[in-house]
């Protein structure tokens, strides 16, 4: 029960930690990484983002979140994903080492270690619907689909719509309220849409 409860105080700091709202908790759990911070908002985009039918029906006992690369979150996310489903499907997590796995994924995070050759994994994948994320710079300029970034404490995310869309995956209007920045066209124009929200849809398990 300590250890479920601890886990429930860091989940709820990353939270308040987001929203920038003040809140008191036990000194030892007052401690919440990066990583538990991503790992919390990995899950929560295979939650607002929907997947062709199509697919799904291909595997319809399992979700699948795949690593490629050097895995930074340790056991953050398997903490995290722990007993969770997506869709009434067992959430499963997979650490890849080529790209030819990553089409059994349905979200795939592309590790910072890989950015030197970050465009041929996307390449590779492209147009199949796969959810792209990463924290690397520039990824979602780069062709992938949500990129991490640090604003002091914070954690942000963009959103490269025009990729997603490319990939037949449906992006909820929540999480693109969230979105520190949207990418809607990758042709001869990038508009960037700067937006703020007062809330996080976080979904239960």
């Amino acid at each position: 029960m300590r250890a479920l409860f601890l886990r429930l105080c860091r989940i709820l700091f990353a939270v308040t930690l987001l929203l920038g709202v003040p809140r008191v908790l036990p000194a030892e759990v007052l401690s919440p990484t990066e990583y538990d911070i991503k790992a919390a908002f990995l899950y929560n985009f295979a939650k607002f983002v929907e997947w062709p039918q199509t697919v799904l029906q291909k595997n319809p006992d399992t979700f699948v979140i795949g690593i490629i690369g050097e895995d930074p979150f340790g056991s953050d996310l398997d903490r995290e994903l722990d007993g969770k489903t997506v869709q009434d499907r067992k959430l499963v997590l997979r650490r890849i080492s080529t790209v030819q796995e990553a089409s059994a994924c349905n979200v795939l995070f592309i590790s910072a270690s890989s950015a030197g050759h970050v465009e041929s994994i996307l390449d590779a994948i492209r147009e199949q619907p796969i959810l792209t994320v990463s924290d690397m710079d520039q990824f979602v300029q780069r062709g992938g689909m949500v990129g991490f970034s640090m604003d002091g404490k914070r954690v942000r995310f963009s959103i490269n719509i025009a990729a997603a869309n490319k990939a037949d995956l449906k992006v909820s209007s929540q999480l693109l309220k969230l979105a520190k920045t949207l990418i809607s066209r990758r042709l001869s124009t990038i508009q960037y849409v700067w937006l703020t929200s007062e809330t996080i849809p976080f979904a239960a398990s």
